[in-house]
């Protein structure tokens, strides 16, 4: 079992029967390691995400993080053959299952992820179907590789409407017109093409994803990480506020961050003529 460099990762999964967590310095990686189903999500699945992003937002030592997928594949989205679908359940049923499944797990995941206390850089290494995008777009910062494909067919083959975040991220990136094409059409994107829409930051060479995943992750990981957290939740309330309620949001965040650890380094490291060692400031400035 190989990451997309070809390298064995089942080796480094720890506790996690479905991931592999790794460590590179401040960077902590996860891998989905189920590519027999291209890294559907089951229960156990959501389960061990959850878990190790509980784990890892515990370590003050842990200031980035890298998600991404084993093999050929990024997230295939939900695990339809999973128990937890409610395809055993009478029809009445599944609605009620359905919700409990989202509430409980999945869009518990996406909200660790975007709550995460460090930026997350995903790395798309291939398909990102279903939910699996709404993932892909959750973190901060998402890089494709080349021959990765974001498809979406909740609604053109299974009747269903978008979840884990998708139609949030699709209609604020891509405007109405686009997101309902993609939507109800279910016409893949290519990497180039989510990156000439603004879905993803960059694209990669399949075989240099991970180098600059977590390439990308250690330099933030060495820059001041309460304020990058600020800035997500900011530039997250400019999408449902106006310009005075955005104009406040911005006040608040600037003077919880003014006597915190790494504002206090930047100035010091400002006022010396030096470089600021956001690294020694710890994570533990203000966000």
């Amino acid at each position: 079992m190989r990451d997309a460099r070809g390298r064995e990762c089942r080796g480094a999964q720890m506790q996690f029967s479905d991931l592999a967590v790794t460590h590179h310095g401040n960077v902590a990686c996860i891998a989905i390691v189920r590519p027999e189903t291209k890294n559907a999500l089951r229960r156990e699945t959501l389960e061990q995400l959850r878990a190790a992003m509980a784990a890892l937002s515990a370590r003050p030592d842990v200031r980035a993080m890298v998600l991404t997928g084993c093999e050929s594949g990024f997230c295939s989205g939900a695990d339809l053959s999973d128990p937890m679908m409610g395809g055993h359940l009478p029809p009445e049923r599944r609605g009620e299952a359905c919700a409990s499944v989202l509430d409980g797990l999945m869009h518990a995941l996406i909200r660790d992820v975007r709550n995460a206390p460090f930026p997350v850089v995903v790395a798309v290494n291939g398909v990102a179907a279903g939910g699996g995008v709404g993932l892909a777009l959750a973190g901060d910062i998402a890089i494709a590789a080349r021959s990765a494909r974001f498809v979406l067919t909740f609604t053109s083959k299974l009747g269903l409407v978008p979840d884990l975040g998708t139609s949030w991220q699709l209609a604020r990136t891509l405007g109405r017109a686009r997101a309902l094409g993609v939507l109800l059409t279910g016409q893949p994107l290519s990497s180039e093409q989510a990156l000439d829409w603004g879905l993803i930051w960059s694209v990669a060479e399949d075989d240099g994803l991970r180098e600059q995943a977590l390439s990308l992750a250690a330099r933030l990981a060495a820059g001041p990480v309460a304020g990058q957290v600020a800035t997500r939740r900011l530039l997250d309330h400019a999408f449902v506020s106006d310009l005075d309620s955005q104009l406040d949001a911005e006040r608040d965040a600037q003077a919880s961050l003014v006597g915190g650890s790494e504002v206090m380094e930047a100035m010091q490291a400002f006022a010396a003529r030096r470089a600021p060692d956001f690294l020694a400031a710890g994570r533990t400035g203000k966000s």
